[in-house]
């Protein structure tokens, strides 16, 4: 049976916990603004993937993120290859996707959003190699895959936020072994020590802007890489990016394409949207998914603006 109202997926984990303390007031706000919906807590990791695909299941035909970027992903990978309207309401620590398409971060106005009910069609992405998973945004690895890697066992619970990720990264640049990789791009070819890698849809990965000018809409994969540097140079290259082009940065390159292949001597960490989905893989292979999603985003949202 097909059912018209929305379907949330809620991740009290978002935000380091915080929303967990703001699960009523989301209930409240969200029926005030969307009348009837339904909805269901994740209670770890990827569970977002499975409560979705039962959700549609049911007959429900929009499904909402209720998080940041990694519980958008989770929806996403339920959800593609279907009709399905998808839709980001952001309450994530850590969240790109909201920049890239326009989605204000105050609860009521996304909300708002939901209910108007506008949909673009935006490409997708499928990243394979031991494990596959569909994107929507970004796929990273090298520094931030070991960064993301080594978050749950680093200690320092008291630390949190932008700082706790700025001091691990301090310490991993020092501590992370960049393999010899070939990056293959269509036909452009790089081999070197691979510290930094990023692909994806947006100008925007991990908080940077690495991109330029890249967004959903000129439907092909940006590229950044930062090869063969470490320590010092290596933070003094990523701090650079903060208020210079990257196209500015000798250490650093940026490619426009439709297939992208990584192949490392040793395995890397590779995370899409915020959540790891391949740790063992020597080659992974990054290419735009035959299918579109449908994202629903303001009215008046023009990508690149």
């Amino acid at each position: 049976m097909k059912k018209d109202i929305p379907f949330l997926v809620i991740n009290p984990n978002a935000n380091e916990g915080k929303i967990a303390k703001k699960i009523e007031e989301i209930l409240v706000i969200s029926k005030e603004v969307l009348g009837e919906f339904d909805y269901k807590l994740t209670t770890e990791l990827g569970e977002g993937i499975p409560i979705s695909k039962q959700a549609i299941k049911e007959g429900f035909t929009t499904i909402i993120a209720v998080g940041g970027d990694g519980t958008l992903n989770e929806v996403v990978n339920a959800v593609a290859n279907t009709d399905v309207k998808i839709g980001l309401v952001p309450t994530g620590g850590s969240c790109d996707a909201y920049q890239t398409h326009g989605i204000p971060l105050d609860l009521r106005s996304s909300l708002k959003i939901v209910a108007k009910g506008h949909t673009e069609k935006v490409p997708i992405g499928i990243a394979k190699g031991d494990k596959s998973r569909y994107f929507i945004d970004m796929v990273n690895s090298g520094l931030a895959g070991y960064v993301n890697d080594h978050e749950p066992t680093w200690g320092k619970p008291w630390l949190k936020g932008n700082l706790r990720y700025t001091i691990m990264a301090f310490e991993a640049a020092f501590k992370f072994k960049a393999p010899i990789s070939k990056v293959t791009v269509d036909d452009q070819i790089r081999e070197a020590r691979l510290a930094y890698f990023a692909s994806g849809f947006s100008n925007i990965v991990a908080g940077y802007k690495l991109l330029p000018g890249n967004h959903p809409k000129k439907g092909k994969l940006g590229v950044a890489i930062i090869k063969d540097i470490k320590g010092f140079r290596f933070l003094y290259s990523m701090m650079k990016l903060m208020v210079q082009s990257i196209e500015k940065n000798k250490n650093a390159e940026v490619f426009y394409g439709g297939t992208v292949i990584i192949e490392s001597e040793t395995p890397m960490t590779w995370v899409v949207e915020g959540e790891i989905f391949s740790t063992k893989s020597t080659k992974i292979e990054i290419c735009i998914h035959t299918e579109e999603v449908n994202l629903i985003i303001p009215k008046d949202w023009k990508y690149g603006q």
